[in-house]
């Protein structure tokens, strides 16, 4: 089995968040976003099977992504 389908949303770092392109937009998730609507045990690439990730204006779910940086908030 390819390790990379072993990747959860828990393995993404605080820092980071997913890029979701569906057919009218492109949404980022953070980690806690993933974590809140999909579950720290998600495997990202399954993560558009998730039915509270699919995109509310056109109904697609987001197949394809990608990791991205987040800018770091201020406490």
């Amino acid at each position: 089995m390819d390790p990379a389908f072993t990747f959860t949303v828990d393995h993404l770092a605080t820092d980071q968040a997913l890029r979701l392109p569906c057919a009218c937009r492109v949404r980022t998730f953070r980690r806690r976003t993933l974590i809140a609507l999909a579950g720290r045990d998600a495997r990202l690439h399954l993560i558009g099977l998730c039915r509270e990730l699919w995109c509310s204006e056109c109904g697609e779910p987001p197949f394809v992504g990608w990791v991205v940086q987040t800018e770091a908030e201020s406490v």
